[in-house]
C-alpha cells in the first residue's frame, strides 16, 4: 500500500508527461517504459518477499521529496519526475529491506528511462542519431528484464555500497562531461542586428505563427543575412517568465528530423564561447552557434543557462546558423567574422 501511495507523487508531473508524449517526437513513445514497469515489478516481486524495515532508505527518500517539492525553485520538470521515481523505490527499500529493493532496481531503471528528454540526452552523450538513441533505450529495457531473470535464477544480491558507488560514479561522469556547459561563465554578449554587419547585408523577417505561439511569453526576432553565396540566419529570443519555452538547440533540431553529427563548446576568445552544432538533413548541412546571455554574463550551454535562470532576469538566447556550402572550417570562419562584427546592445 505504501509503495502504491508513493506513485501519487507523479500526479503533479502528469500534465508535463502527457504534453511531452503528445507533442515531442523524441518523447512520444516513452510512456511504454511506464507500462513495462508493471509486468517487471510483478515478475520481480513474485518470489521476493519483504524483509525488515530499513531506515537507511530515508537518505534517498528525503532528497527525492526535496526534488518534488522544490519544483518552483529549480524549475526543471524532469528532476521532479526523477524525484518521484526515486521516492517510489526508496519506499520499497524502506518497507522491504535491501534485498527486496535490489530485486526492484530494474523497475526503477525502467521508470527513469521514461523521463522526458532522456532520448535527447542519450543522443547527446553518446553522439548517436535520434533513432539509435531510442533503440539504445529499448536495449536497456530488454536488459532490465534479463536482469530480473538473472536475479531470480542466481539468488544473489549486490551490496548496497557497491550500487551506491556505481551510481555516484555515473553521476560524476555525467557532471564532468557537461562541466563546460554547466560552469563556463563568459563576458556578457547581447548583440544588435543592423541591416549591415561587416560585408553582410540583411533584414528582419517576420516570425511565423508557430514560432510566435511557441515563444508565447518571450520576445522573438528573426533575421537573414547574405554575402556573396553565403547565407546566415539568426534567431534572437528575449526570454520571458516561462523557461520551458527555451529548449537546447540540438533538441529542437532532432525533433525537426535533423541529424546532429557534432555538438561541442567552441571558444571564440578567452571570455566568450558558444555551443557549436553541426547538423544535416537530406542534402542540406548547417553549422549553428548558440549562446545565452544577460547583462552580467554569457554561457554557451543550455544547462548553464537553466542553472542560472530566474524569472524576470532579462535573459537572451541567440542561435546563428550558416548553410555549409564548402566545408565546416570555411563556415566557421564566416560565422566568426559575422559574430565578431555584431555591435553590442548598450545597456542603460
Amino acid at each position: 500500500i505504501l509503495i502504491l501511495l508513493a506513485f501519487l507523487s507523479f500526479i503533479p508531473s502528469a500534465p508535463y508527461l502527457l504534453e511531452a508524449w503528445r507533442s515531442s517526437r523524441l518523447d512520444a513513445w516513452d510512456w511504454i517504459f511506464y507500462l513495462l514497469t508493471i509486468p517487471s515489478a510483478v515478475w520481480a516481486m513474485r518470489k521476493n518477499s519483504c524483509g525488515k524495515w530499513n531506515y537507511r532508505a530515508v537518505f534517498i527518500a528525503v532528497p527525492a521529496v526535496v526534488l518534488i517539492l522544490t519544483k518552483n525553485f529549480h524549475n526543471i520538470n524532469a528532476l521532479s519526475v526523477i524525484g518521484s521515481a526515486l521516492l517510489v523505490w526508496s519506499v520499497a527499500f524502506g518497507v522491504g529491506g535491501w534485498t527486496f529493493a535490489y530485486r526492484l532496481l530494474p523497475c526503477l531503471l525502467l521508470l527513469l528511462l521514461g523521463t522526458p528528454s532522456s532520448s535527447y540526452r542519450f543522443a547527446q552523450l553518446l553522439s548517436l542519431p535520434t533513432a539509435a538513441a531510442m533503440m539504445f533505450k529499448g536495449g536497456l529495457a530488454v536488459g532490465c528484464f534479463v536482469w530480473i531473470y538473472a536475479n531470480e535464477r542466481l539468488k544473489k544480491t549486490v551490496k548496497g555500497e557497491s550500487v551506491l558507488f556505481v551510481a555516484v560514479l555515473l553521476f560524476s561522469a555525467a557532471v564532468l562531461l557537461h562541466a563546460d556547459e554547466l560552469y563556463f561563465t563568459g563576458k556578457s554578449n547581447i548583440p544588435t542586428f543592423p541591416n549591415q554587419v561587416s560585408r553582410f547585408w540583411g533584414r528582419a523577417i517576420e516570425p511565423d505563427h508557430n514560432t510566435r505561439k511557441f515563444f508565447a511569453t518571450s520576445s522573438v526576432r528573426q533575421y537573414r543575412y547574405i554575402a556573396d553565396e553565403e547565407e546566415i540566419s539568426v534567431l534572437a529570443v528575449k526570454c520571458g517568465k516561462d523557461v520551458h519555452e527555451i529548449h537546447p538547440a540540438s533538441h529542437c533540431l532532432r525533433t525537426s528530423r535533423w541529424v546532429v553529427s557534432s555538438e561541442k563548446i567552441y571558444s571564440l576568445r578567452r571570455n566568450f564561447a558558444v555551443t557549436e552544432i553541426e547538423a544535416h538533413k537530406g542534402g542540406a548541412r548547417s553549422l549553428i552557434w548558440v549562446w545565452y546571455s544577460n547583462e552580467q554574463f554569457s554561457t554557451p550551454g543550455f544547462l548553464g543557462f537553466r542553472r542560472r535562470f530566474r524569472p524576470n532576469g532579462n535573459y537572451h538566447t541567440f542561435q546563428i546558423a550558416i548553410t555549409v556550402t564548402k566545408d565546416t572550417e570555411t563556415a566557421r570562419k564566416t560565422l566568426t567574422e559575422f559574430v565578431s562584427a555584431l555591435p553590442e546592445e548598450r545597456v542603460k
